[in-house]
């Protein structure tokens, strides 16, 4: 049985760096503190957020003899790059291919590795999968809070267009609350004064993250044959579960789990369910290495 509600005990964390066109981005590593890693799992953050968001659930994970990575994205965290800027899908996506090659390689060929994209990681997942070049092997990809596909659901034709052509850096705001992701106040403290957080973009981001969604809504490759899962809360004050769960399954060929959790916030690692998601995050992922064994 797995127990992370103790304190996990001697988690090692590193911070290494990935080579990407130019740049050297942090990406944040919690190694299991036995030694023996059983399983892995490569996490997707979303806008404003970075790697600092999972200082305790890497540690969690990592307990769980889970190595848990995450990339500060491009401009996020600790990593190089224009602030409140994405740059272009291309740059993006090459990115998170060099990150996850780097990871398996870290990994070996044997342990199960989990894709795990929070929000609107889960978009830089989706399209990610569908990329030619990406071609190293995953055993499973979570899903969480994703509002999969939400600027072509909530856009009309003339203002997709618009959106695509977009070249102005003037600051949007995408109007996140603290109380939309969390009910605790420490939790809400931090994400009300996270030095690091994103919390505007520039129009022209707005316009990458469109073509993102373009090529995971019209892709041009099949998907591999392993789980796929939508994990929320019950209701979510950000997404639009109904929506996003329409487009997950249009993703996945009809293929996906969808797994609600009693909550109603939108992090749900910040609410009273994150024991619950790590544990079956971490099973989830080592049936994988399991199922392959047979």
């Amino acid at each position: 049985m797995i127990e992370t509600k103790r304190p996990p005990q001697n988690i090692r964390r590193e911070i290494t760096d990935v080579p990407s066109d130019g740049a050297r981005l942090a990406l944040h590593v919690w190694q299991p503190p036995s030694g023996r890693t059983k399983g892995a799992v490569f996490y997707f953050h979303g806008l404003q957020s970075h790697a600092g968001w999972a200082w305790e659930v890497g540690a969690r994970f990592a307990d769980n003899d889970i190595a848990f990575f995450v990339l500060d994205r491009r401009g996020s965290g600790i990593s190089p790059g224009e602030r409140q800027e994405i740059p272009d899908a291309e740059t993006i996506l090459r990115d998170y291919i060099n990150a996850v090659a780097q990871v398996r390689e870290s990994i070996g060929e044997d342990v199960p590795l989990s894709l795990f994209g929070h929000c609107l990681g889960g978009s830089f997942l989706a399209a990610l999968m569908h990329h030619p070049d990406f071609t190293t092997r995953y055993d499973a990809a979570v899903f969480c809070s994703a509002w999969l596909g939400k600027l072509h659901a909530t856009l009309d034709g003339e203002q997709l267009r618009a959106l695509a052509d977009e070249q102005s850096d003037e600051l949007w705001d995408a109007g996140l609350k603290s109380a939309d992701f969390t009910d605790d106040p420490k939790y809400q403290h931090f994400i009300d004064h996270d030095d690091l957080a994103v919390r505007l973009l520039t129009r022209r981001s707005r316009a990458t993250l469109l073509e993102l969604e373009r090529r995971y809504l019209r892709p041009e490759r099949a998907l591999p044959r392993v789980p796929f899962t939508f994990v929320s809360g019950m209701s979510d004050p950000i997404i639009d579960l109904a929506a996003a769960h329409s487009a997950f399954q249009s993703l996945v060929s009809g293929r996906g789990t969808i797994m609600k959790l009693p909550t109603d916030k939108h992090y749900l690692f910040y609410t009273g369910v994150a024991d619950d998601l790590i544990d079956w995050s971490s099973v989830h992922t080592l049936l994988q290495g399991l199922d392959r064994d047979v």
